[in-house]
């Protein structure tokens, strides 16, 4: 949530504070209504910025875990690549399928991943590579850390959209319960006219404060070269 949305919410908190304390407004006006409306708006809210968070901390760690799982395939493609290079130096062209691209994206990685796995899995490319000391499971290994990468792809992109959803959902249940307050408002005023004291209370629980300004830099003035006399 942004500033301004934290002292919207919490000028929701002060107006349900509020209206527990002042219960005097008759069952037979609106009040009773806006006060559930207004309730459902706060619980709505904790929810949301609840699912933005955990949608905020769920996307770093995917950061994270598609970093170590992007270093991972990356280190198993560079070794078939190496190896490939120095079978290709007895076998011309063997290494031609086996090229490591610059600058490569995440799904540019995965996508040279599957085609060297498809390569690979020829039997006689793959005893190539095992005879100079790959490991006999490389191909598994490789395999599998393209699908860890695919995985943490897939599961970053879930956490972002799932904070831009909360985000949109705080939105506009900011926007619905500014529609409450206003709503309120009228009948505080109504009921309380006479009622100075309540009056200047709930002014205080609906004022939502402003975001400081920021300062603006003062540009110092160069002084005035004086001029020797003459």
């Amino acid at each position: 949530m942004e500033d301004t949305q934290h002292r919207q919410r919490e000028m929701f908190l002060r107006l349900k504070d509020f209206s527990a304390a002042h219960i005097d407004i008759p069952a037979t006006t609106i009040w009773p209504q806006l006060v559930l409306d207004l309730n459902s708006v706060v619980a709505a809210l904790e929810s949301h910025v609840t699912s933005e968070q955990t949608g905020k901390g769920a996307a770093l760690s995917g950061t994270t875990t598609r970093a170590a799982a992007r270093e991972a395939l990356r280190e198993d493609i560079e070794a078939i690549v190496r190896t490939a290079r120095v079978i290709g130096e007895e076998q011309p062209g063997f290494d031609d399928k086996f090229r490591m691209p610059r600058g490569a994206n995440d799904a540019a990685l995965v996508d040279l991943a599957l085609g060297i796995a498809a390569v690979a899995a020829d039997p006689a490319v793959k005893a190539e590579f095992i005879s100079h000391a790959l490991p006999s499971d490389f191909l598994e290994d490789l395999n599998a850390d393209i699908a860890a990468l695919q995985e943490a792809i897939t599961d970053q992109s879930g956490s972002v959209a799932d904070r831009k959803s909360a985000g949109v959902s705080i939105d506009e249940t900011l926007a619905r319960g500014m529609m409450i307050a206003r709503k309120m408002d009228v009948v505080v005023k109504n009921f309380y006219r006479n009622n100075a004291a309540v009056l200047s209370e709930w002014e205080t629980a609906r004022h939502v404060e402003r975001a400081p300004r920021r300062k603006t830099a003062k540009v110092e003035t160069p002084p005035t070269p004086t001029t020797p006399n003459a």
